[in-house]
């Protein structure tokens, strides 16, 4: 496990260069949102090579491990969000009220479709093409008639260069624009907090759990029992039990409709949509910014994916 976030981790490569790494910090952590009191095991999981043997460690050399563990911090906090908002999603089919359901759809689509690109056409990719490039060099040294063979230097390099475009395109070389997509994520992952803990008030799971159970256990003994009267009598009780599940319902959703009315509740998801899509503006104003004046395609591609219709540019009018 390691001892500090990614984004503090960022604030010391990126101390030398000034402002994000000073005491008055700019990481989205502690701008956005109250510092919390440690690391919870999603952020600080890694994976780690304590005692790379050689010559292995001619190749996974420290600074090359550093870089491999961001990326995967990075991927993985992404794709945790994600399951968060899908989870999200199940309790949201007993819900069904249509401003949260807009605003967790919104946050999971911009998640799923930064997941992918980053796996299909950053990793991937990147990863295809330093497997070419060594394949020919293996295949080049192979050849009897060649008479300058390449060095493990000349692998070397192809392996930087591997890393290299993967940090920059996965974004954790612009620091910019990984401090707003934290406070993306960290927005995200703050409502999937917020409606869980919504869910568990309003004993929604506890009552989807109970009827279902109710339903499997009539049906199973309707099934498992033959008898013409035993069948007469399991179809009152059946009704009987339908009854009670009817007044169940008609009681959640009373209750919940009671909640979702709320002001309470309806200035959350306010507040809620409003930090998304400022963030979520911020992010792309420095997207198209970046991929116009720095000449960045792979950001270009970012752009294309979370905004390919047009729908992203109007619902925030940036």
């Amino acid at each position: 496990f390691a001892l500090q976030s990614v984004v503090d981790h960022l604030d010391e490569i990126h101390a030398a260069g000034g402002g994000i790494g000073t005491s008055n910090a700019r990481t989205p952590s502690r701008q956005g949102y109250e510092a919390t009191k440690g690391l919870i095991g999603v952020e600080a999981f890694m994976l780690d090579f304590p005692v790379v043997p050689f010559p292995t460690s001619l190749v996974f050399s420290k600074r090359v491990m550093k870089s491999y563990q961001l990326i995967f911090r990075h991927l993985f906090f992404a794709k945790h969000v994600e399951r968060r908002l899908v989870g999200i999603w199940l309790d949201h089919q007993l819900l069904r009220e249509f401003p949260t359901y807009c605003l967790r759809q919104r946050m999971l689509h911009f998640l799923q479709n930064l997941v992918y690109f980053m796996m299909f056409e950053v990793i991937q990719p990147n990863w295809l093409k330093m497997e070419t490039t060594i394949s020919a060099f293996v295949a080049e040294a192979c050849e009897q008639e060649n008479k300058q063979s390449k060095t493990l230097d000349d692998i070397l390099d192809v392996h930087n260069e591997f890393l290299r475009s993967t940090l920059k395109q996965c974004l954790l070389t612009n620091r910019d624009l990984i401090r707003t997509l934290t406070k993306l994520m960290t927005t995200c992952l703050l409502f999937s907090d917020q409606m869980k803990r919504f869910i568990e008030k309003t004993g929604l799971d506890e009552d989807k759990a109970a009827i279902a159970t109710c339903r499997r256990r009539n049906q199973r003994s309707f099934e498992e029992d033959d008898s013409p009267r035993r069948r007469k009598s399991l179809r009152s009780s059946l009704k009987a039990s339908k009854k009670q599940r009817d007044e169940r319902l008609a009681q959640q959703t009373n209750r919940v409709e009671r909640e979702v009315s709320s002001d309470s509740y309806r200035r959350m998801i306010a507040r809620f949509g409003d930090v998304f899509n400022s963030n979520l503006k911020e992010f792309m104003d420095q997207l198209v910014s970046d991929s116009i004046n720095k000449d960045h395609m792979h950001l270009a591609n970012l752009c294309t994916r979370l905004d390919y219709n047009g729908y992203l540019s109007r619902s925030i009018q940036y």
